[in-house]
Formats: structure tokens, sequence, C-alpha cells
């Protein structure tokens, strides 16, 4: 517990209670299953949208991500739910069944943190927040006021902005939002500042080739995850003759496995970004499909 801070209410998790974390924080969700009783789901979730409501539980803790507006309009939608935030980040979903809570999870700051080179806007994942504060308070440099997620940036950044996460997955989702925009991603515990423009230019020209096939066979797919689900554009294409593939997770080895000459994705748009480099088969995110045209805008829309 000296890396991270948790907040309280995680600590009030009890026998009705299952908690879901991501990888990187399963073993503080076990650390809490131990002290309070509660069950811990062994379940992979990368978001606030993989939720899944279980019978056997009234509650369910969902660990360490933000929720934003889509997000919290297809679980509302699918699930027939109303959403309320309770504290900073801190969010319960109802239905008549059960309660989540999407509970926040924060890294402490490190001692040192890396200088930043030019001015710029500050963004981060629900995780740095506390990380993404000291710089704004070191730096004097304006910061977002909601965390972005892997799907969603709630504010244009102008012409320089900061990501502040490990890993390329949060800077390059700003990126995807704003093309015209130097997007450096703050690796705050490797105090590394870097420039990301040719890991999007490479993404860029994996997608590119989805945009060149001339498919026979074409599926779409549609998730049964509730915060993903989106039957409307699943059965738009189905009218056209695209067949349709209901799944929960969309994995390369999945997909490849399928055999068709094109997958359209309605379902996490990551799916066509992210796993370009470990699946074979072509895939769109469904406006770059409707549109026609090669657009990191597009590829990273879900709604």
């Amino acid at each position: 517990m000296d890396t991270v801070e948790v907040h309280p209410l995680a600590w009030q998790a009890g026998s009705d209670t299952l908690i879901e974390a991501p990888p990187g924080f399963k073993w503080l969700a076990a650390h809490i299953a131990e002290k309070t009783g509660a069950a811990l789901s062994g379940r992979p979730v990368w978001g606030s949208c993989d939720v899944r409501l279980d019978p056997a539980y009234k509650r369910i803790f969902h660990l360490g991500h933000g929720v934003p507006p889509n997000i919290a309009h297809l679980l509302q939608r699918n699930l027939g739910a109303s959403l309320e935030r309770l504290d900073v980040d801190l969010y319960r979903l109802r239905t008549n069944a059960s309660e989540v809570y999407f509970i926040p999870v924060y890294y402490r700051p490190p001692p040192h943190l890396p200088k930043l080179p030019q001015d710029g806007k500050i963004y981060f994942p629900l995780p740095y927040r506390k990380i993404a504060e000291r710089l704004h308070a070191e730096t004097g440099l304006p910061l977002a006021k909601e965390p972005i997620t892997g799907c969603w940036v709630g504010e244009p950044p102008g012409p320089m902005a900061y990501v502040v996460a490990t890993g390329l997955f949060y800077p390059l989702t700003l990126k995807f939002f704003y093309p015209d925009s130097k997007v450096f991603q703050i690796d705050p515990f490797r105090g590394e500042v870097k420039d990301v423009e040719q890991d999007f230019i490479r993404v860029m020209k994996l997608k590119a080739r989805a945009h060149l096939t001339t498919p026979r066979r074409v599926a779409v797919l549609l998730t049964t995850k509730p915060g993903q689900r989106q039957d409307e554009k699943a059965k738009e294409l189905t009218a056209r003759g695209v067949t349709l593939v209901v799944l929960d997770e969309a994995s390369p080895e999945y997909i490849d496995d399928l055999q068709f000459d094109l997958v359209i994705n309605t379902a996490c748009p990551r799916i066509g970004i992210d796993d370009l480099d470990r699946v074979k088969t072509p895939i769109l995110n469904y406006y770059e499909y409707v549109e026609r045209r090669l657009d990191p805008r597009l590829a990273i829309r879900l709604l």
C-alpha cells in the first residue's frame, strides 16, 4: 500500500461484494478481499466498460477506472441503470438487482518528477491523478479537469499536450483524438518524457491496410459487455448483408479464427488500434467503415 491509495469505500466490501480490478491492481483487489471477506473476480477488466453484473453478488466494486460520458451512456442504456457521482472519481451505478461502485485507485507521486521541455496541457488517466496534480503544482501548466480513458478525451489540448502514464496506450488516445497536437508521454516512474509521433505514424500505417482491402466476406462484432454493446450499429450493418458475430472478448486469435476478409468492430475501438500488429484479419471500427476514410478521429470514436 506504499505505492497507491484507494478510496476508503473499498474497505466496506463484504461477503455480498465481488471486486474487479485491472491486471496492475489485482494484488490490491486480492488484499481487500482477504481483509473484508469479499470475493475476487478473475476476469480481465481493462476499463469501466468491462464491468459485468453477477446475480450472486449485490455489489460490484470495480477498482481503478474512470467512467467517461460515452461509457456511462451505454451502461445506463443497456442495463436500465442510473449513475451518480458520489465523490471525485467515485461513481455508483444502480440497477434493480445490484449496485456497481467504480472506486478510484491512485499512484502516489514519486519523490522526483521529470522536467517538461515546453508549455502544454497536462492530461492523465485516473490512477495518475495525484501525480498529474503534483506536476501541475510544480510547473503551473494547465491541468485537465477529468481523467482520460482509452476512448475518451473530454477537453481539447491546444498545440502541445502531456499525458502522465506508463506505456503508450493513453498518450495515443490523445493523439488519435487530436492528431494535429504534439503529444508527449510522461513516465513518472522512469523519469522520461517521450514524443509519441513516430508510434502514432506506425499505428496509422497498420490501420491503412484495412482500408486497402477488397473484402468478399465481412463480419460485424457485437460485444455482450454492457459498457460497449451497440446493437443498433450491428443491426444496421447486418441489414446490408454483413454477418453478425456476438462475443465477449475479441482477441486477435479469435478474430483470425473466424476467417473473414474484413471485420467491423462496434465494441471497444482499441480493438481496431492496439492489436493490429498481432492480428492478420483487417479490422475497421464502425465509423471508419461507414465513412470510408482513414482518419484517426474515426478510429478512436465509440459513439
